[in-house]
């Protein structure tokens, strides 16, 4: 039943100049309202953005010809431009060189599963909240702490997503507490590896520093990006003994591997699932024990993340 409603709300709006209709604000029906995120606050513009920004993302998950077929009905292929639908699909069925009747079977087919995909993202947001600050959110998060060398070196590999036009720079923190008395002469530095370009870095107190990252070319609304960033501390024995990401803004994925050398495992790891900021400070061992491989390497996945919470692993050094 749900997924029908859904259906139906999205052919309301593929009718006309699709999504970039001046009153589509006013055609968005309730399950789709809920599915991106929608509010009854919400100006028009803010409506808009937040359904293309769904919708892009989610038809980007359908086989290649089902998403052809979405964005075009959809009024989001910069190629099919059309005041009414009808056009659109002639372009589509000229695209596929059948009939306009099978370009809009095409089409159906595309719906009737976006809008399974948006029933399931509306029920996961409203688990883990949508929230994007800066106008962007994380997709997937890969960390790789090394804390077999001298200097240890967190690697973070992220795939961000834009929650509005025109996004060309990030705002990054990184956080290593560490004991107050430690001097100043090792501090948090950054690199990128791929992506973008530190511009402007803050250091806003011994254990926390803030990068502005620019892109390579400004983001539209919808459009994904990946980048990496290595973040170099000091030497493990003056940092604390846990690895965690508490997310600020929406996140789909979150996986990290730490290595922390065959010979300096320590002998026990638990996994932090959710635990409310500095919970862990207590440093008493979980219930949720892990083992460290042969070659002292770890490494653990978490999906759905609540913002505000804290993912990841600590550990009782010898």
């Amino acid at each position: 039943m749900e997924g029908q409603q859904m259906f139906n709300e999205l052919k309301e709006i593929r009718r006309g100049r699709g999504l970039k209709a001046d009153d589509l604000h006013e055609r968005v029906g309730l399950s789709l309202r809920t599915a991106c995120g929608v509010t009854d606050i919400d100006h028009p513009a803010l409506v808009r953005r937040k359904i293309i920004l769904r919708l892009t993302k989610l038809s980007a998950k359908l086989p290649s010809d089902l998403h052809l077929a979405a964005t075009v009905a959809l009024g989001l292929h910069p190629d099919a431009a059309g005041e009414f639908l009808d056009q659109r699909v002639a372009w589509l069925a000229n695209t596929y060189d059948r009939d306009p009747r099978t370009a809009r079977r095409r089409v159906d087919n595309a719906f009737k599963i976006l809008a399974e995909l948006l029933y399931d993202a509306g029920m996961r947001d409203r688990k883990s909240g949508s929230y994007s600050p800066d106008g962007w959110y994380v997709e997937s998060l890969r960390g790789f702490l090394r804390l077999d060398q001298d200097l240890p070196t967190l690697t973070e590999e992220r795939r961000i997503i834009a929650a509005v036009d025109d996004l060309d720079e990030l705002i990054l923190s990184m956080s290593a507490p560490r004991h107050p008395e430690i001097g100043d002469e090792f501090k948090i530095r950054a690199e990128m590896v791929y992506g973008g370009e530190i511009v402007a870095e803050e250091q806003v107190s011994s254990s926390h520093s803030r990068f502005v990252v620019r892109l390579p070319a400004p983001l539209t609304l919808g459009q994904a990006h990946n980048y990496s960033i290595e973040f170099t501390t000091y030497p493990r024995h003056w940092m604390r003994p846990y690895y965690v990401f508490t997310p600020l803004r929406r996140c789909e994925e979150f996986s990290v591997r730490v290595r922390y050398g065959a010979n300096r495992a320590p002998k026990h790891v638990w996994r932090i699932s959710g635990l409310p900021s500095k919970a862990y400070e207590d440093f008493v061992p979980g219930d949720d024990a892990l083992t460290v491989d042969r070659l002292g390497d770890i490494s653990l996945e978490f999906h759905d993340l609540q913002q505000g919470l804290s993912y990841g692993l600590q550990w009782l050094e010898d």
